[in-house]
């Protein structure tokens, strides 16, 4: 073969040239990449040695124009350079090289390299004979078809790129989980035709549900996809214990269509892929219909790119917002740690007073706990604490507050809410906690509580300590007159 080699080193130069003379080959060696490029251009090579770092053209700047040039869009060219980066690499292979060794060379080595390379071209070669030898053999009309299908091919590669494209996009931006799933969602709704759209997510042993509504549906439709869903994703997840019971669902239906008057009652189209990282299999994608029929293959195929693509933007915002949370919360229960709790505190309190809000706090105290953990030993005492925290979120909205204040005491910030009206909310948790059977040996065992309230501007609240202290009090007085029960904070000391 006639072989180039183009490398500003003479040591190089001198040493390929002897290892290439030696197995047959005829060689020309230049210094420098100009030199090379006009060398080329006058007569004829079968190959190409460059190096990358060359004064005025680098091997990296030789090789991009020769790929520019219709004549050497295929010649080999073998890039023998110092750079042993994976990104050198990577960019040396990207601009264009049809292979890439580093200095020092094996001699053997680089002799393979340089047949695999030639083996290659040769192959390209021959599959370009034989296409324009197909050619003439085509009628006019098939000529047009082909064409057309290359055309059809590379816009289905183009709008797939641009798909993950969007959902690349979504993952610069800074979004928490349920605006990330929104604008995914969202992406889903361009190309498909659908009514309704759910991501499942797994918190722990709970579940989380986002819908979004883009048409109107039916309450009774909602709920037959809902269950499909989750029945699917126990199937496919493998996750059959996870508790279903206390789903937290988020409801985006800015058009309203859950209120419109609809016949769509029944799922005519529904499809569901899995969100799964390498490790776990976190959640599902569901989209349904009661129009138009089953989802298409190609529908199918879309949603499953859409999907495999999301799969790695929601993961890494579960993730990040899962380590902020172990950051403010409390290790045991999962609720919020004391810290946060007075940093938030701080913000209602002030909030409250700049708008002349109602602001209440509710302070829960376990009756006899420390008696309970010498009985029944503090494994337990650690079921207890966490059925608590469950009771207490299930019996609060999504803008209030559960911390654990320390120990065996929790206390609630309900944000524009008058102190007769936390009361409520008070007595419904005294009454959970009252009824709530914890599971121990081959019975159960029951716990009480007592709670305080106290309330801005009810009890005539100066400071953020101030609630905290009048709430403390009255749980004080509840333990005072006999536990088991809620006391609001009054100035006389009343219980």
């Amino acid at each position: 073969m006639r072989i180039l080699v183009v490398d500003d080193s003479p040591v190089i130069r001198y040493a390929l040239e002897e290892v290439l003379v030696s197995a047959g080959h005829s060689v020309t060696t230049v210094p420098n990449g100009i030199d090379g490029l006009e060398v080329i251009h006058q007569k004829e090579f079968d190959l190409m040695f460059l190096d990358i770092d060359m004064p005025n053209l680098s091997g990296l700047q030789v090789c991009r124009m020769l790929r520019n040039d219709p004549k050497f869009r295929d010649f080999p060219i073998i890039m023998l350079t110092a750079r042993d980066q994976k990104q050198d690499q990577y960019w040396g292979m990207e601009t264009g090289a049809s292979a890439y060794l580093t200095k020092p060379f094996d001699r053997q080595n680089l002799l393979e390299k340089v047949d695999e390379v030639m083996t290659d071209y040769e192959k390209k070669r021959e599959r370009a004979r034989e296409m324009v030898e197909a050619i003439p053999l085509l009628k006019a009309e098939e000529t047009d078809d082909v064409v057309f299908k290359a055309g059809e091919l590379q816009e289905t590669q183009l709008f797939k790129m641009t798909l993950v494209n969007k959902i690349y996009q979504i993952a610069n931006t800074q979004r928490d989980l349920q605006d990330t799933c929104r604008s995914i969602s969202d992406v889903f709704s361009a190309v498909l035709d659908f009514d309704l759209a759910m991501f499942l997510l797994t918190d722990e042993d709970r579940i989380k549900l986002f819908v979004y509504v883009y048409k109107p549906i039916s309450r009774d439709f909602f709920m037959a996809v809902k269950k499909k869903m989750i029945e699917e994703f126990k199937e496919k997840s493998g996750a059959i214990s996870i508790s279903t019971d206390n789903a937290q669902v988020e409801l985006h239906d800015p058009g309203h269509n859950m209120l419109k008057e609809t016949d769509a009652v029944d799922i005519m189209g529904i499809e569901s892929t899995l969100l799964e990282s390498s490790s776990d299999k976190f959640g599902m994608f569901t989209m349904a219909r009661s129009a138009n029929g089953v989802f298409t293959p190609e529908e199918k195929a879309t949603c499953e790119l859409i999907a495999s693509r999301s799969s790695i933007v929601v993961d890494n915002v579960r993730m990040y917002e899962k380590i902020k949370r172990f950051a403010v919360a409390d290790g045991l229960t999962g609720l919020y740690n004391h810290r946060y709790f007075q940093e938030q505190l701080e913000k209602e309190y002030s909030r409250a007073r700049r708008f002349n809000l109602s602001l209440s706090m509710i302070m829960i105290d376990i009756d006899h706990f420390k008696k309970f953990n010498d009985e029944y030993g503090h494994q337990l005492g650690d079921v207890i604490l966490k059925g608590i925290a469950a009771i207490l979120r299930r019996s609060v909205r999504d803008i209030d507050l559960i911390a654990r204040y320390g120990g065996e005491e929790f206390v609630v910030i309900l944000p524009e809410t008058p102190k007769k009206n936390a009361t409520i909310v008070a007595e419904r948790i005294w009454e959970s906690i009252r009824d709530n059977e914890f599971p121990y040996k081959d019975g159960f065992l029951k716990v009480t509580a007592s709670l305080g309230v106290s309330g801005h501007p009810d009890d005539d609240i100066k400071t953020q300590l101030d609630l905290i202290a009048k709430a403390d009090e009255a749980m004080y007085r509840a333990k005072k007159t006999g536990r088991n029960c809620v006391v609001l904070y009054s100035p006389e000391g009343r219980p």
